[in-house]
């Protein structure tokens, strides 16, 4: 499949300024020549912007600029050119025409990123982070795509499987040249090497919980009575005016959905109708929708007006959520109203803040206990490696196991070269991570996901 030569609009479709066209393959310089003639003499040199005309057929279609990259100098690691036209809709699906005219196939999804993975220019994780980089939506996941992309996660772990490495070569080579004077650095640092490595990854796996509340979001609910302020925190955490604020109580009475970051991490937000008792349908359908949210929800932020009292129909709110299985913060509200000295129960919230959502005082102390419930406060998601995806965690689960298991071994006197054996199996594991053993089916489900275009 990968001796054919693709192309494909690596833009979004609609009109804009400029419009990429990139092809890759064997024959991307012989389809360059056929549809592109520069406007001065010298050819296509290697990664330098040439200006021309496009043309199909002996039609000019377009000007702009052509760049030309080697085999080992692309993306892909094969050759590839890329046209740059104007941005128009018609211009530059007749660009792409050309370009399949002139001998390439249309690229199938994510299938100039597969190529690259393929040619090694990139490790599985970092393919999935490109995937993930051009779908960001938040800051937060913008951050821990482009650092996963820029190899921090596969530097990582090429750390611990070199460490490891390192003392299975010295291990071995005494064992197969027992009359060389090599020495015994390997069966003397076997134990400490194979602890460190377990406590790395064990380390590496410990991310996980934050890097996949960043990469999928946390279901996250606002629930609370009526008028306690559910939608001006919505619209807080949203900075925006999203939900409509009132002082009528009821004024929601569907679930509003938004994606927000928040103490560093990705909420998959929903403001909910005031649970009351009602005789509107309208507002009883928006109260068991409210409810069905809550059972779903991996956090749920109760909101009460902290210039009064907790009303019956709270406490038994409160009740409610106590039995239910999720992260819970209670935000007593309208902090600047004076705060009435009512107590929230123990032993239900993970958190409690004091706060008003209509003026922001108190915001930060939201944000911040978002950030402690999933750990977002510890990492640096532009800079540390960060695991996000069950594929990953799988693999470092097994690799722990393996190295756990051979550290055990070796205390309890087993010979090395078990030991080693097991270390192998974790290596092995742990190769998974930036594609090494990685079955086909896994391969390919990665990359169906990406756009055209990557």
């Amino acid at each position: 499949m990968f001796g054919e030569t693709i192309a494909a609009v690596s833009t979004p479709r609609g009109k804009g300024g400029v419009a990429l066209i990139r092809i890759s393959g064997d024959e991307a310089l012989a389809c360059l020549e056929k549809i592109f003639q520069p406007m001065y003499n010298g050819g296509f040199p290697e990664r330098k912007a040439v200006y021309g005309k496009i043309v199909m057929r002996g039609e000019v279609v377009d000007t702009g600029l052509a760049t030309y990259f080697a085999e080992g100098h692309s993306y892909t690691g094969e050759p590839t050119a890329e046209i740059t036209c104007h941005g128009g809709i018609a211009v530059t699906a007749a660009v792409l025409e050309a370009a399949l005219w002139a001998g390439a196939r249309l690229a199938e999804a994510g299938e100039f990123t597969r190529r690259a993975f393929v040619n090694g220019r990139l490790t599985l994780t970092e393919a999935e982070a490109v995937g993930r980089l051009i779908d960001a939506d938040t800051e937060s996941r913008r951050k821990l795509a482009a650092s996963a992309a820029g190899g921090s996660l596969a530097r990582k772990t090429g750390e611990i499987r070199d460490s490891l490495v390192g003392v299975l070569a010295a291990l071995y080579a005494a064992i197969d040249y027992p009359d060389e004077d090599i020495g015994d650095e390997g069966e003397t640092t076997l134990l400490p090497t194979i602890e460190k490595g377990a406590a790395e990854v064990k380390a590496l796996l410990s991310t996980y919980k934050t890097g996949h509340a960043v990469a999928d979001g946390v279901k996250t609910v606002i629930c609370g009575a009526p008028n306690s302020g559910k939608s001006s925190l919505y619209n807080r955490l949203c900075g925006a005016e999203k939900a409509i604020v009132t002082s009528i109580a009821g004024t929601t009475r569907d679930t509003l959905e938004e994606t927000v970051d928040a103490g560093g991490i990705t909420l998959r937000l929903a403001d909910t109708a005031g649970l009351r008792e009602a005789d509107d349908e309208v507002e009883k359908v928006g109260i068991d929708r409210a409810r069905d949210k809550m059972a779903e929800a991996e956090l749920i932020i109760f909101v009460c007006d902290g210039s009064r009292a907790l009303t019956d129909e709270e406490k038994d709110l409160i009740s409610e959520i106590k039995e239910l299985e999720a992260a819970k913060i209670a935000v007593i509200n309208k902090k600047d109203l004076g705060l009435y000295d009512s107590l929230i129960p123990e032993n239900v919230f993970d958190k409690t803040v004091y706060m008003s959502a209509m003026t922001g005082e108190g915001a930060e102390a939201l944000t911040d206990a978002i950030a402690e419930l999933w750990g977002s406060e510890k990492i640096s998601l532009s800079s540390d490696a960060v695991i996000w995806n069950a594929r990953q965690k799988a693999s470092l689960e097994s690799s722990l196991d393996l190295l756990t298991a051979a550290a055990d071994a070796l205390r309890l006197g087993a010979p090395a070269d078990a030991a080693c054996t097991m270390v192998e199996s974790a290596l092995s594991s742990m190769g998974e991570l930036d594609g090494r053993g990685v079955c086909e089916d896994i391969v390919s489900q990665v990359f169906a996901r990406f756009c055209v275009g990557k």
